[in-house]
């Protein structure tokens, strides 16, 4: 496997025979026979040239119940249908967004018709596998299974959370909870300087949280998900005035928050 020096290099495992590397595109290795070097099975085209980031997604956590006896025990869930998350980070300051490429992996189980004698632009592939979202820099965001996190803005200064369902289960018996979102949407994709409209179009469905935080930058340190819980990290706060300005600096240690989904 051989890239250009300049790209950033990343990598998922997709269950145990398929890897997916990540630069400015996708490419997509059998490691089924692991006493020979990984085979190419296909090569997804991004729609532009993008330095990509892998958010790595949470596995989770199978609680017992009261009378069980059992530790907590970890599992993964189905690598064929679940999401990755592709960031793509620009100006490195608060007035920043990053973008959020979110796809589905059933089209990395999926390849009828695909091979390696020619990349699969991203018209063929990405658009109906894929939604992508603008995020704050000094957001949040965590990705487990079907599911993404978002602490996302609420006018000026309050922040809420937005967990999305990608799964089709969860998008046809929502039973009027929440949103369904089958609409296309359009977002324009910039790389620091050059801007282009992408139109993606997988459907989810979202619920919001009624809690609201203010100054995510200050309070919400990280926040984790998983099919039972959402986590959170709080930093607690001490506010004190400096040249007649109320300021809030944070403690060495924080708390962490549970809420059951």
């Amino acid at each position: 496997m051989n890239y250009r020096s300049n790209i950033t290099i990343d990598f998922f495992f997709l269950g145990n025979d398929r890897l997916l590397v990540t630069t400015d595109n996708l490419h997509l290795y059998s490691i089924e026979d692991m006493s020979q070097p990984p085979e190419l099975l296909a090569w997804f085209l991004m729609p532009v040239s993008l330095m990509l980031w892998c958010l790595l997604p949470v596995d989770d956590i199978e609680h017992p119940q009261p009378h069980m006896l059992a530790q907590p025990t970890m599992y993964t869930s189905d690598p064929a249908h679940r999401l990755i998350c592709l960031t793509v980070p620009c100006q490195l300051n608060v007035y920043s967004h990053t973008q959020f490429f979110i796809i589905s992996t059933r089209i990395f189980f999926d390849l009828d018709g695909m091979g390696v004698a020619a990349p699969i632009p991203w018209e063929h592939w990405g658009p109906s596998n894929a939604r992508i979202f603008r995020h704050p820099y000094h957001g949040r965001v965590s990705i487990s299974g079907n599911r993404v996190l978002q602490a996302l803005p609420v006018g000026d200064s309050e922040y809420i959370l937005h967990l999305m369902d990608f799964s089709p289960l969860a998008v046809t018996n929502s039973r009027g909870l929440g949103q369904v979102v089958k609409e296309p949407s359009t977002i324009e994709i910039s790389t620091c300087g050059r801007e282009r409209s992408l139109t993606t179009s997988m459907p989810y469905h979202v619920t919001f949280s009624e809690r609201k935080f203010v100054s995510i930058e200050s309070e919400l340190e990280r926040i984790w998900n998983d099919k039972d819980r959402i986590y959170m990290l709080i930093a607690d706060l001490e506010f004190s005035t400096v040249d007649g300005e109320l300021i809030s600096v944070k403690r060495p240690f924080g708390r962490l928050e549970v809420i059951d989904i």
